[in-house]
């Protein structure tokens, strides 16, 4: 819009004062307007009018500082602006403006100089666009990049970092410093192979994840690292590639965490079992036949000489007795523990339902469990060893049939949820309960949290139940409260069909009438 020296102007039959003037008026996404020398509005067009709520009779001849805010009028912003324009021709701002009713929005605006043949400036032409929208998603995207970048580098038990198509280190965080020892500064850039042991690293073994990780969409690993100061350490590796929205491979996103720990326990647990197992065996042999010598004579001894002790003598002889079995069960109870360790595992398809129903079946045959309210949630399947998993419910809704034994009102509820490719199951009473101070204790072998004359049991079985859970890559735990009952809760892996695809699960009424 600058007007021309010398030349005459040539025009076109469309190229008319009126056609640019309805050209202007058109436009409806934009104010288009004009300033005289002085800044004030000289004209306004129907776009300026909707995006700052003025008429042209109520703005025009008034100073165009009247859109800033009064902060920014305060520091003499709209008099630069001018200032900027005149002398260089143009000038470009972005920045909050006020509209009629008060309300502020964020505008792009661009003002350009006017000039006369003599080259003096006779006004400005402004257009200005609403960019609120934009900044408020450009805010949020940043706001988002930050929370996530804060998110990250927050993670201190992982180290998290990308690499670039060629498998050279582009970011590093403070657990990738933690955990494998170097600063930002002496790794980024560098190849993620020197994490590897030298005989991995010779073999491109780094090279072949980056290749499976690019076939299979991600790739994971277990084996040993190396830090910067040359010790090793053992890593869960997980390596994915990461793409731009067309699909152009722009690296690879990698999470490491470091395991030692969990393997030498791992290792020490083991040993442990192996030495158990031993032991057990040892204890067997040793001690069942004085067991069952005692038991014999203790029960000799009670049929021949009924009727020449009194009361308290047979009262000493059935405690003989009695302890002589329960000896016989402790060894029985450790030495299944001490199997289950080296028992081979069948890995199918399992319905949880019928594994519930058959464990009821058994557990509701005594008395005093009949009077025990139990509701069953669906079910569905996983994959594990049926005889095993039928074990844990066993153990778990037998527990909270004995620890709910006389309260009233007894409830079992017996259910599951699937959390991110695994069913987390849960036994659920309200009994005795327990207090959280001790949970540590339920699952170690003859750790009681109740006197053995309150609750029978050997102690072995909720131990029993965890190494199960585990050899089938679970975890086991449980929360409860003094008298308000307990939830025990373990993980099992799903498989990809629904229980009731080819079977019908118990409801809370069917529960109920099995009762």
């Amino acid at each position: 819009m600058l007007i021309s020296r010398g030349e005459p102007a040539h025009h076109t039959a469309l190229e008319t004062p009126d056609t640019f003037r309805r050209l202007v008026d058109g436009i409806e996404d934009f104010a288009i307007y004009m300033l005289d020398g002085g800044g004030r509005v000289a004209t306004w067009n129907p776009g300026a009018q909707r995006l700052k709520g003025y008429r042209p009779e109520e703005i025009i001849g008034r100073p165009y500082a009247t859109f800033f805010p009064p902060e920014a009028v305060a520091a003499g912003r709209p008099a630069r602006l001018l200032a900027i324009a005149a002398r260089e021709g143009r000038a470009e701002d972005e920045g909050w403006r006020v509209r009629k009713d008060g309300s502020r929005f964020w505008a792009d605006a661009i003002m350009t100089a006017l000039r006369d043949a003599g080259g003096a400036v006779i006004g400005f032409a402004k257009v200005t666009r609403d960019m609120t929208a934009q900044r408020q998603a450009q805010q949020a995207l940043r706001e988002s990049e930050e929370r996530f970048r804060l998110l990250v580098d927050a993670v201190k038990d992982y180290a998290i970092f990308m690499l670039d198509p060629d498998g050279r280190v582009m970011s590093w965080t403070p657990g990738a410093e933690r955990i494998i020892g170097y600063r930002a500064e002496a790794i980024i850039g560098q190849h993620f192979s020197q994490f590897y042991p030298s005989d991995d690293a010779a073999q491109g073994k780094p090279a072949w994840e980056l290749q499976q990780a690019l076939a299979e969409g991600r790739h994971e690993d277990e084996g040993w690292r190396i830090r910067k100061d040359g010790s090793r350490f053992w890593a869960n590796v997980v390596i994915a590639p990461v793409r731009d929205a067309h699909g152009a491979l722009l690296g690879f996103a990698k999470v490491t965490r470091d395991l030692t720990r969990r393997r030498r326990d791992e290792e020490s647990l083991a040993q442990a079992n192996a030495e158990l197992e031993k032991f057990s065996y040892s204890v067997s042999h040793d001690l069942r036949a004085p067991l069952r010598a005692i038991s014999g004579y203790a029960e000799l001894l009670l049929r021949e000489q009924a009727g020449r002790l009194d009361e308290e003598g047979l009262r000493h002889l059935r405690v003989i007795r009695d302890s002589a079995a329960q000896g016989g069960e402790l060894i029985d109870a450790l030495l299944k523990f001490s199997r289950l360790g080296r028992q081979a595992m069948t890995r199918v398809e399992v319905d949880l339902t019928t594994v519930v129903r058959h464990v009821l079946d058994e557990l509701q045959q005594p008395e005093e469990h009949r009077g025990v309210e139990v509701v069953v949630a669906p079910l569905p399947l996983v994959t594990g060893d049926p005889a095993l998993l039928r074990m844990v419910f066993a153990n778990l809704v037998g527990n909270a049939f004995k620890f709910s034994r006389g309260r009233p009102n007894r409830r079992v509820a017996i259910g599951t949820e699937l959390r991110e490719g695994e069913v987390v199951c849960y036994i659920r009473d309200n009994g005795v309960g327990f207090d959280m101070r001790f949970a540590e204790k339920l699952f170690g072998v003859f750790q009681r949290l109740h006197r053995a004359d309150e609750f029978e049991g050997s102690g072995v079985g909720l131990a029993l139940a965890q190494r199960i859970v585990q050899r089938h890559g679970g975890r086991i735990w449980a929360d409860g409260k003094p008298n308000q009952g307990a939830t025990f809760y373990f993980t099992i892996p799903a498989t990809a069909r629904r229980a009731d695809d080819h079977a019908p699960t118990p409801t809370t009424a069917d529960a109920k009438k099995a009762h």
